[in-house]
């Protein structure tokens, strides 16, 4: 048996399927994630199973529903522990050296302290373990203290959570988070290099705090940024998403506000692909580059300014659960884009797959290896994403009556009251063709045809004429939710 080979993924947070050059973004520039994807296997139609971080990424490493892990939310309690089975407990006993370099938000630390050789972990303000230079305690206090948000007092703000910060990141590019992170990448895969490993290469970015240094700060010029589906009513929407709109406070935000925000974004995920390319050619440099599998995807999406919002919301919106997906396999040629809808859950399969690895116990996934031989067209018919915490979530009410709730709420919980619409209540999703539908409980259920309407502006849930397609799709859901857990 030959040597086995090693495995990379690549993890970004909170990134829009769709930005990336390779994937035909018009503005966003990234040349060594484009180079990746050149000659090997693009997907157009992966999706994760909860457009939530650790719920996300649990179920990748897992291979299991949301429903299955009871991973629910990102506290720490939904982690995974000692006790759960996970894909890194087959790596680790098959001979692998397991490292993360990155963020983490699915592992518990006893899990890290069992099964992981190496870890530089990161989180949104900073580097949280490993080797902290004194860079780095700057970095992590500029963050925690900076003024973040825009002041708009004057137009009786309640607080802004996501952010707009109108200047780059004070600090050299080789200091900062994303090339850290390539630098303990790289680190790890030469200290290993004559070992089988598997490296957790995860970014915090592109997600919330939005910030970037230069020159990746001014690398775009909002005002060749376009926005989607600005006049969305959120009248015909879940009460909850329209709360969280209300919350981050964008109708205080102009459209000029929201593109330097995204500019910021296109910046950060620029960044990224830099740290990508560094890692990338040390590998060649190695002589690994053809014993190395390696994965780039996201754990969900963004909103990327669509309905003048971003970030995320407790919805399934196809730019929050459609996610980048790009796999090199030694000894493959690909230059395919392939069609065939795939979930988040069924990625690691494949890996173990094509790894000649088992499998770990209770997958839920399934490989689409066969898709890859060029066997098979299609992978899944239906494709599944749930949220939400067990209780129920507070009331639904008028636009007149939040206001007021919203002012007494905010004085009594701080900023983050809101989080109680987003989290609370469960959903679930199904698309199955052009059609997808959502419930929510306690909320407004939604119905779209995504051929008719690719933005999702138009709920037909409570339109007469499309009752039994709805049933249809609801029916099939709560089979689903309702059966697999004893699968």
């Amino acid at each position: 048996m030959g040597k086995k080979k090693n495995l990379i993924v690549i993890m970004t947070d909170e990134h829009r399927y769709d930005s990336l050059a390779c994937m035909g973004h018009p503005i966003v520039k990234t040349p060594h994630i484009d180079s990746l994807a050149k000659g090997n296997f693009i997907f157009e139609n992966a999706y994760c199973v909860s457009p939530l971080c650790v719920p996300s990424r649990v179920s990748f490493f897992t291979g299991q529903y949301v429903h299955r892990t009871r991973s629910v939310s990102n506290a720490m309690k939904c982690h995974i522990g000692l006790a759960q089975a996970s894909f890194i407990r087959i790596l680790k006993e098959n001979g692998y050296k397991v490292g993360l370099a990155g963020k983490n938000h699915a592992f518990t630390d006893e899990y890290l302290g069992k099964w992981f050789d190496y870890r530089e972990e990161y989180g949104h303000h900073g580097k949280t373990h490993g080797t902290i230079t004194e860079t780095d305690k700057k970095i992590a206090e500029w963050r925690r203290t900076e003024k973040r948000f825009k002041d708009i007092s004057a137009q009786k703000s309640y607080g802004i959570m996501e952010g707009l910060v109108q200047e780059p990141e004070p600090f050299a590019e080789e200091y900062c988070i994303s090339h850290r992170i390539a630098e303990d990448g790289i680190r790890f895969v030469e200290e290993n290099r004559d070992n089988p490993f598997f490296l957790y290469f995860s970014f915090p970015d592109p997600h919330w705090p939005n910030v970037v240094c230069e020159p990746y700060y001014s690398m775009y010029n909002p005002e060749d940024i376009k926005l989607e589906a600005l006049d969305i009513d959120w009248d015909e929407h879940p009460f909850k998403h329209y709360v969280q709109s209300q919350a981050y406070d964008y109708p205080a935000y102009s459209e000029a506000d929201i593109k330097r925000i995204l500019a910021t974004y296109y910046g950060q995920i620029s960044f990224i692909d830099k740290a990508v390319g560094m890692l990338l050619s040390r590998i060649k440099e190695l002589g690994l580059e053809e014993d190395t599998l390696v994965v780039f995807t996201a754990d969900h999406g963004n909103f990327g300014g669509r309905y003048g919002l971003v970030g995320k919301t407790g919805g399934f919106y196809e730019v929050l659960v459609k996610i980048p997906l790009i796999m090199k396999i030694p000894g493959m040629q690909g230059n395919t884009v392939v069609k065939a809808q795939i979930s988040n859950i069924d990625i690691m399969p494949t890996i173990f797959e094509c790894l000649d690895l088992p499998l770990v116990e209770g997958v839920q996934g399934k490989s689409f290896f066969d898709i890859i031989m060029r066997q098979k067209a299609s992978h899944r018919d239906e494709v599944y994403a749930e949220l939400g915490t067990p209780e129920f979530p507070p009331p639904v009410m008028s636009k007149e009556e939040f206001r007021v709730y919203q002012k007494e709420r905010l004085k009594k919980d701080g900023i983050f009251w809101f989080i109680d619409y987003t989290t609370r209540g469960r959903a679930a999703m199904l698309k199955k063709g052009n059609w997808k539908y959502c419930y929510y409980v306690g909320d407004r259920e939604e119905l779209y045809n995504l051929k008719d309407d690719p933005w999702e502006m138009i709920n037909l849930a409570n339109n007469k004429l499309y009752r039994n397609q709805k049933e249809e799709l609801k029916n099939h859901l709560l089979d689903w939710i309702l059966t697999e857990p004893m699968k």
